[in-house]
């Protein structure tokens, strides 16, 4: 081979590596997903929330797919639809316990925005989106008439919280009953009680239980000040259950 030959060969040799490389990158950065607000990947908080995205999506996507299956298998044999149901049931149940988790994760990442709200439109709203969930469940929902005292707060936190403790107790109440909630101004605060006929001991004291959603709405409830207790089912014909919720008027930064 010629020097010149030689020359060509290094040359295409070369421009061959610098190719492959350009074509490497260019896949490695089109794979990285994108924040959707669009902040730099570089910065700790953006991937922070990106992990928070991905972890919460590869986690739920296994039930997920399990849940698509039952729903596509069909039997008429009894003893397969009640091994099914159970299945779904311990599926829909890690679904909710993996949500839990993802939204417990995501409020110690929240910027608390503290502004005057109005109970009342807070607990319709609340109520609203309960509303399907109580009339599957053969309960009724009953709200507290008159007006009700102004808060501060953070109005999407408050919301969420709200709409876990009436899910929750809606969860808990027996069939046929009323979920009643009663709200006053009491020591600087406002008090919410939402009181239900439990469908069981065991039903009612699992509101107490420690778990990650019971955590999360214990910090927001912490972060504004407030106070939040399950209250113990009372015994008698007419045991009733459910919680107690105390927020300050003027909440401390």
């Amino acid at each position: 081979m010629t020097a010149r030959q030689l020359r060509v060969a290094l040359v295409a040799a070369a421009l061959c590596l610098g190719g492959s490389r350009l074509v490497r990158r260019s896949r490695s950065a089109a794979a990285l997903p994108v924040p959707a607000s669009g902040r730099d990947v570089r910065d700790p908080a953006a991937v922070h929330d990106m992990l928070l995205h991905v972890l919460g999506h590869d986690l739920r996507q296994p039930n997920a797919s399990l849940l698509a299956w039952l729903a596509l298998r069909q039997t008429r044999s009894q003893a397969d639809a009640a091994l099914l149901a159970q299945v779904g049931g311990h599926a829909r149940r890690s679904l909710r316990h993996i949500d839990d988790l993802n939204r417990l994760l995501r409020e110690t990442r929240h910027a608390y925005r503290m502004r005057r709200i109005a109970m009342e439109t807070l607990l319709d709203e609340a109520l609203d989106r309960v509303w399907s969930e109580a009339c599957e469940a053969g309960i009724r929902l009953e709200r507290p008439a008159g007006r009700l005292p102004r808060i501060g707060g953070d109005a999407a936190m408050l919301a969420a919280t709200l709409e876990w403790l009436l899910s929750s107790a809606i969860g808990a109440a027996a069939h046929g009953t009323a979920l009643r909630t009663a709200c006053r101004g009491h020591a600087g605060g406002a008090a919410l009680s939402i009181v239900f006929q439990p469908a069981d001991d065991t039903g009612a004291a699992q509101l107490a239980r420690p778990g990650p959603a019971l955590l999360c709405a214990q910090r927001v409830v912490a972060r504004h000040g407030g106070l939040l207790v399950p209250l113990q089912p009372m015994q008698g014909e007419a045991a009733q259950a459910g919680w107690y919720l105390w927020l300050r008027r003027r909440p401390r930064p």
